[in-house]
C-alpha cells in the first residue's frame, strides 16, 4: 500500500471503529427499553403492553445490529491484523519465508473475500427486490406499488397500512445510487457484501505490502519483523493495562 492508501484505510477504520460503537449503544438502548417495558407488563400495565406491541421491530433491529456488529468487526479485525493466520508456522520460520506466505495467504484470502462478496451480493440483490404484502398497495390505476411511492391521501384511505417514514427516506437515498430496497431488513443485509468487499482491498493490498517487503531485501525484512515486534509489545502493554488488579 502506498502512503495516500494507508490514509485512506486508516480514516476508514474510524468510520468502522465509531459506527461499531453507536451500533453497539442503539442495541443496548433498545434492548434495555425493550426488557423494561416487558416487566412492566407483568404488573398488567395497560400502555406497557400496547407499546410492547409497537416494539414488534426491536426483535429485527437487534438481530440486524449482530449482523452489523460481526461483519464491522471482522474488518477492523482485518485492518489490525488480527484475523485468523497460520500462526504457529509463522512464529518458527524465517523472514523471507514467513513474509512470502503471508503474501500468498492474503492474496488467497483476498480473492476468497471477492468471490463472497459476488456471491453475497446476487442473494442481498434478491432479497432487496422481493416486495411482501405488507409494503404493497394499488395505485389510482389498478397497478401494484411501494406505500413509499403511495400518496398520503391514497395510504390514509386504507385501513391498517401505515407510510414508514424513515425507511422511505432511507430507500429514497438507496435509489438515488440504483439499489432498490423494498423491506428494511433487506437493505440492513447490504452491510455483508460491503464490508466482505473492504475486506478483500485489504487483505489484497496487505498481500502486496508483504511481497514488496520480500523483493525490498534483508534490510526490509528487518525492518518488517522489528514492526511487528513493537506492535506485538505495544498489544500486550495495552492489555495489561485494560487487565484488573489482582
Amino acid at each position: 500500500m502506498t502512503e495516500t492508501l494507508k490514509r485512506i484505510d486508516r480514516a476508514w477504520a474510524k468510520g468502522e471503529g465509531r459506527l461499531l460503537v453507536a451500533v453497539l449503544i442503539l442495541m443496548i438502548f433498545v434492548a434495555g427499553f425493550q426488557a423494561s417495558v416487558r416487566n412492566l407488563t407483568r404488573f398488567d400495565v395497560q400502555w406497557a403492553n400496547e407499546l410492547l406491541t409497537d416494539l414488534d421491530w426491536a426483535d429485527s433491529l437487534l438481530r440486524k445490529g449482530t449482523l452489523w456488529l460481526s461483519f464491522i468487526g471482522a474488518s477492523l479485525a482485518t485492518y489490525n491484523l488480527k484475523h485468523i493466520n497460520m500462526d504457529i508456522l509463522l512464529r518458527v520460520a524465517p523472514p523471507k519465508p514467513k513474509y512470502t506466505m503471508l503474501a500468498i495467504a492474503s492474496i488467497i484470502g483476498a480473492l476468497i473475500s471477492f468471490g463472497m462478496t459476488y456471491s453475497f451480493s446476487s442473494a442481498v440483490y434478491l432479497n432487496l427486490t422481493e416486495r411482501p404484502v405488507e409494503y404493497e398497495m394499488l395505485s389510482p390505476e389498478g397497478a401494484s406499488m411501494h406505500v413509499c411511492d403511495g400518496s398520503a391521501e391514497a395510504i390514509a384511505q386504507l385501513d391498517g397500512l401505515d407510510r414508514p417514514a424513515i425507511f422511505c427516506a432511507s430507500r429514497t437515498a438507496l435509489g438515488a445510487i440504483g439499489i432498490p430496497a423494498e423491506t428494511p431488513g433487506a437493505a440492513f443485509q447490504l452491510i455483508v457484501p460491503i464490508m466482505l468487499f473492504v475486506i478483500s482491498i485489504r487483505l489484497f493490498g496487505q498481500g502486496i505490502g508483504y511481497i514488496q517487503t520480500v523483493m525490498a531485501g534483508e534490510e526490509a525484512l528487518a525492518k518488517a519483523e522489528q514492526e511487528e515486534q513493537d506492535r506485538m509489545l505495544a498489544q500486550q502493554a495495552s492489555l495489561h493495562a485494560e487487565a484488573p488488579d489482582a
